[in-house]
């Protein structure tokens, strides 16, 4: 199983770079552009504004906002 699939701890860019390795869109030591760090953060944006949806539990973070918060700023 692929390391970063079901986490539940933030994700850094070492980790999507790996995501991007796995997708064969990055060369074994290539880094994440500014512009496919860009579109990505849009893709999770978008994931997030889908759970926005959905009310949120007891706990005081909703989906929507663990899925921005996962992602590195």
């Amino acid at each position: 199983m692929k390391s970063w699939l079901h986490r539940t701890d933030a994700v850094g860019a070492e980790d999507l770079e790996a995501m991007a390795r796995d997708a064969g869109l990055l060369a074994a030591n290539e880094k994440l552009s500014p512009q496919l760090m860009a579109y990505t953060q849009a893709v999770v944006e978008q994931c997030a504004s889908i759970a926005d949806a959905y009310a949120p539990n007891d706990t005081e973070e909703n989906a929507a906002d663990h899925i921005r918060a996962m992602l590195p700023s």
